[in-house]
């Protein structure tokens, strides 16, 4: 793991080096196309792109030890309903992407740009998952966790909270497997490709 953090630490920091020149021209473009340009929204894409790019930079600093995650206030909502251009076109015109977003959301403290990883994530396994076309759904909800429901579950207290759920219409997970999902480098994917499994509807929370 010290190895990796090494590594992860170098790639962010050549990373870094790279967006620098990405800003730095988008800056210049931008200075070349009006408000009303048609092609200033593009170069807007090129710079919100780079910015998420920025963000897994910082992530990686974070794994390295290098640079803390900066945790904040957030609307969960506001994050999803900004990344949800990206999201349509990750999965792609075959898949359908579906909000049920509760507009009295609470506000979570979380670090942005891990939350849009995590949906990142979670979109490219569902397009993955869904080869023939099918539907994604994001949720968000807000949650009374009583005593009871708490101690069902691990490391949360009992009070408020928000949920955000992430389902789609494609292939589930194997009851073997289930216990590995979250071990940081586990995959199914085979090399240059994906492993479909053929089993029933996958819902990530």
């Amino acid at each position: 793991m010290e190895a990796i953090g090494r590594l992860a630490g170098g790639v962010a920091h050549d990373f870094n080096n790279v967006l620098t020149a990405i800003f730095g021209y988008v800056d210049l473009l931008l200075d070349n196309f009006g408000p009303a340009d048609p092609l200033r929204a593009d170069v807007l894409e090129i710079e919100h792109g780079a910015e998420r790019a920025a963000g897994l930079t910082r992530q990686l600093l974070a794994f390295s030890r290098r640079q803390v995650l900066q945790p904040r206030r957030i609307n969960v909502n506001e994050v999803i309903n900004g990344m949800a251009p990206l999201l349509g076109r990750l999965i792609g015109s075959d898949v359908e992407l579906t909000l049920d977003l509760e507009p009295a959301i609470g506000d979570v403290r979380a670090d942005p740009g891990q939350l849009e990883q995590v949906l990142m994530n979670l979109a490219a396994n569902a397009r993955d998952a869904m080869p023939e076309g099918g539907r994604m759904s994001v949720m968000t909800r807000n949650e009374d966790v009583t005593t009871e429901r708490a101690n069902r579950l691990t490391s949360l207290a009992p009070g408020q909270f928000v949920c955000l759920s992430v389902a789609d219409t494609g292939a589930g997970i194997p009851d073997e497997i289930q216990r590995q999902i979250f071990e940081p480098f586990f995959t199914t994917k085979d090399q240059g490709g994906a492993r479909a499994w053929d089993l029933r509807p996958s819902t990530a929370s």
